[in-house]
């Protein structure tokens, strides 16, 4: 029989696949790395949420482990490089969450625009005068820069652009031909676009080259009256110079989903400022999602133990360079 470990419980839909395929599921009480290591060591395959950590000590613990597959697009949580050398296939979903975080960006944009925060608070304080404050905007017209074109930038900038009308400056080296015939404008530097842009999103992965990209001096730049918007990773941006701008009001506002510490202590300040929301890495975590990524974490699975291909390997190139595919 075939065992495979869950890191985190996955949503009944995914577990029940597995149990009809007759697989042995063993679930970790908990993400603790000696906690996996004890777990591992006869499972074929394991399924992890963004909680764990997948670490080369995990790895080389699992003698029988062919494959981990993640229930979403981010492999940061995963020692890649420790699992190809064991010719382990790394799994993930590229585009399984991309609704559900661009729908979430999109929300924090026009929550931050209307001021609904404040608007909220102060209904419930009996300030009824706020109505006559004129603080929200119109997003219509206004520029949102989007850093990352991906799956989930791209949505971001088609709802916005042909929903919302917004004018949408990128930056993305990487795929800048495939929007040639899109009326987006392109721009060789963070720096053009962040002092641009009325709204900045942020959609890049948690790689060595985007870990503190987002700098004081680039948050500096932005317009007093612009806010910035990250849903990618905590790990992408200068989380104290944020929390200084903010302070000293030198942007309108913020809107996190993502944090340098998750949770965030108690003490970070962000928790106490006015001019920020918050959410709790809840981007991709919708209803509709949750069953997707679950599902198509286990069909990956499944896959591999029938035999065939599954349909996204991470690793996939540096596996063949290597000669296990």
């Amino acid at each position: 029989m075939k065992k495979v470990l869950l890191s985190e419980e996955i949503h009944p839909d995914g577990r029940k696949i597995l149990e009809e395929k007759g697989i042995e599921i063993i679930t970790a009480p908990d993400v603790k790395e000696e906690t996996l290591i004890s777990m591992v060591r006869d499972v074929e395959a394991i399924i992890v949420r963004s909680k764990a950590k997948i670490t080369k000590g995990i790895i080389e613990n699992a003698p029988k482990l062919k494959i981990i597959s993640r229930t979403g697009a981010g492999v940061d949580n995963i020692d890649v490089n420790a699992a190809t050398e064991k010719g382990i296939l790394v799994c993930n979903l590229p585009a399984v969450n991309s609704l559900s975080v661009a729908e979430h960006t999109i929300a924090m944009i026009l929550h931050l625009a209307k001021q609904l925060s404040l608007m909220d608070q102060a209904v419930r304080n009996g300030n009824w005068e706020m109505r006559n404050s004129n603080i929200s905007v119109e997003v219509e017209g206004k520029t949102l820069g989007i850093v990352g074109m991906g799956n989930i930038g791209s949505l971001v900038a088609k709802k916005c652009h042909d929903g919302l009308g917004m004018k949408i400056v990128a930056y993305d080296p990487y795929v800048k031909e495939k929007f040639k015939d899109y009326d987006y404008r392109f721009v060789d530097s963070l720096e053009e676009l962040f002092k641009e842009s009325d709204f900045v999103t942020l959609h890049c992965p948690d790689i060595p080259e985007t870990r503190g990209m987002i700098t004081r001096e680039l948050i500096y730049s932005m317009k007093p009256t612009a806010y910035l918007i990250n849903v990618a990773r905590g790990t992408v941006i200068d989380e104290q110079a944020l929390i200084e701008a903010l302070k000293e009001k030198r942007i309108a506002g913020a809107g996190l989903d993502v944090f340098q510490q998750e949770p965030p202590s108690r003490d970070n300040e962000l928790l106490r400022l006015e001019n920020v929301i918050l959410s709790p890495h809840s981007a991709a975590l919708t209803k509709e999602a949750t069953v997707r990524m679950a599902v198509e974490a286990v069909q990956a699975v499944i896959d591999y133990f029938e035999g065939r291909q599954p349909k996204y390997i991470y690793n996939y190139k540096m596996l063949k360079e290597k000669g296990y595919i």
